[in-house]
């Protein structure tokens, strides 16, 4: 064979290779196509829509079949699809007076208790009106649904725990930040009444007092010349009595003037009335001018004034520099506790100047800064309980003063509770956080947090079926309105929506939630006001 023969032969080889090489590789292009065309052929003719197994391979039974996608049981069984397999209560509408559609306090009938329904035992809608409280739509329609298992297994699959609405002791309070002080009206801050030296000291800080007992004894010189003017008119007085007595028979007899008794009379007027104000000067430096002074005996009388108001035992210890005339005693206003003295014998007592700090820490005040949008729930007269942040112990008192004036700065107002402490534990300026009870309620209508579910303008719990356990009930929930009140802790209170009794699913809720939104998602079941 000649060469270009043989280059002829090898050209035409490559190109069939070429040929059945490309062929091979469009088949899978082409097998795809196929199958597209084959997808659209079998989506015109079903609508679109992905038929059953059994329809494709044309095996299975008809229960296979039987089976509801959109609310996830039996299509027989469906009570959402069916509602005829299972009768819906009587319907009657929204309640404006408790704000919840279908409301059982009205309408016990609807409840889901086997046995004779039981109402609240207060005034629901009294509790309602207290405060504001979270509002439901009344446009929305969640509540004619409901939601349904296929069977007991299913519910306990899902997670879902349930609880029985209970009845609980529950509170309604407003909080607010303050401070536990002494009481202002129990608390002393005592100064010398005249300049002076103090002379003897008998308490200091931490120790108990009893009202008018001497704390300190100070040496004034102006108490030793009021003794002194006193002693002077007592004795002035005495004599110018008896001058008077003197007189008046024998100006009546005529035979003086009558000009000399009205000349001594006019002088034990002025004696009368200068004794009475040195009395009175000494009064106010707290003495108690004594009857039965010795005025015929100038030296008793001296004796009698040199330690007026101080007690015998007290003059006992003095020391003979400090037995003068001139001293004062410092007297506890109240019974207390010295809660400060920096006091020592010797120091110069200025009425401006402080020596004695004395607090009956029995009495105490608790202060409250209460929030301007609270205020108007504030009386006098309601319960306060008062935590330190100290971690002390929580105290109680009753409001006794609500200020009637707003904090400029804080925009709160102020509100004062007088508090016991018998036992001196609770300590000054102590900062905390009160809370003032609106009010109490020993049985109210109580569920576990987790079982309320909201939507954007609802609240629900799902109460099961009282039938649940029949052997041929359905297993479904009741959707139900509800009315938030009071909360703790664990549990909410429901003002309404439900009765005592009734039994609700707590934990695994949000589950009956999520698939009752899904069942109902664009069916407008949460509708605007």
């Amino acid at each position: 064979m000649s060469i270009p023969t043989l280059k002829l032969t090898l050209e035409t080889a490559r190109h069939k290779h070429q040929y059945r090489r490309a062929v091979f590789n469009a088949v899978p292009n082409i097998a795809v196509f196929f199958i597209l065309g084959g997808v659209m052929f079998l989506g015109h003719h079903t609508g679109w829509k992905m038929p059953k197994f059994s329809e494709i391979t044309g095996t299975g039974s008809a229960a296979a079949d039987d089976w509801c996608s959109e609310h996830l049981v039996p299509e027989s069984q469906c009570l959402e699809c069916h509602p005829e397999l299972y009768p819906r209560n009587k319907e009657f509408g929204f309640c404006r007076e408790h704000g919840v559609a279908e409301c059982v306090l009205h309408h016990p009938e609807l409840s889901q208790t086997r046995n004779k329904p039981s109402l609240p035992q207060y005034d629901t809608f009294q509790a309602i009106s207290l405060r504001p409280r979270a509002e439901n739509n009344s446009r929305n329609t969640l509540h004619t649904h409901r939601v349904q298992f296929a069977s007991h297994e299913s519910v306990v699959k899902a997670g879902i725990e349930v609880d029985i609405v209970t009845e609980a002791p529950m509170t309604d309070f407003v909080t607010a930040n303050g401070e536990l002080v002494f009481d202002p009206n129990h608390v002393g801050v005592l100064s010398s009444k005249v300049p002076g030296t103090v002379a003897a000291v008998f308490k200091t800080t931490g120790g108990k007092v009893e009202s008018g007992g001497i704390l300190a004894l100070i040496d004034a010189s102006q108490v030793g010349q009021l003794k002194s003017e006193l002693m002077k008119n007592l004795v002035q007085l005495q004599l110018r009595k008896k001058t008077v007595e003197r007189l008046q028979p024998i100006s009546a007899s005529g035979v003086v003037p009558g000009k000399n008794l009205l000349e001594a009379e006019s002088a034990l007027r002025e004696t009368e009335t200068a004794l009475l104000s040195t009395c009175q000067l000494l009064t106010n430096l707290g003495f108690e001018i004594p009857g039965g002074l010795e005025i015929n005996d100038t030296e008793k009388l001296a004796g009698q004034l040199q330690f007026l108001g101080i007690p015998v035992p007290i003059v006992e210890t003095l020391s003979p520099g400090t037995k003068t005339a001139n001293l004062i005693p410092v007297r506890a206003p109240f019974d207390g506790t010295v809660i400060a003295s920096d006091v020592v014998a010797g120091t110069v007592a200025e009425t401006s100047k402080p020596l004695f700090t004395v607090c009956d820490t029995r009495k105490m005040r608790i202060m409250l800064n209460v929030r301007q949008e609270d205020a108007g729930y504030i009386r006098q007269g309601l319960t306060v309980h008062f935590q330190p942040d100290n971690g002390g112990r929580e105290t109680s008192g009753t409001v006794s003063w609500i200020s009637p004036s707003v904090d400029l700065q804080t925009r709160t107002l102020q509100v004062r509770a007088e508090v016991e402490n018998p036992d001196g534990l609770l300590l000054d300026k102590t900062y905390g956080s009160g809370r003032i009870i609106l009010r109490e309620e020993p049985n109210a209508v109580v569920v576990p947090k987790e079982a309320v579910q909201s939507t954007p303008d609802s609240h629900f719990v799902f109460v099961r079926d009282k039938n649940y356990f029949d052997e041929t009930s359905p297993k479904f929930f009741h959707v139900r309105q509800v009315r938030i009140g009071a909360e703790n802790g664990r549990n909410v209170e429901l003002l309404a929506g439900v009765l005592p009794g009734e039994v609700i699913a707590a934990a695994g809720s949000n589950v009956l939630l999520a698939h009752l939104l899904r069942a109902n998602l664009g069916a407008g079941c949460c509708a605007e006001d």
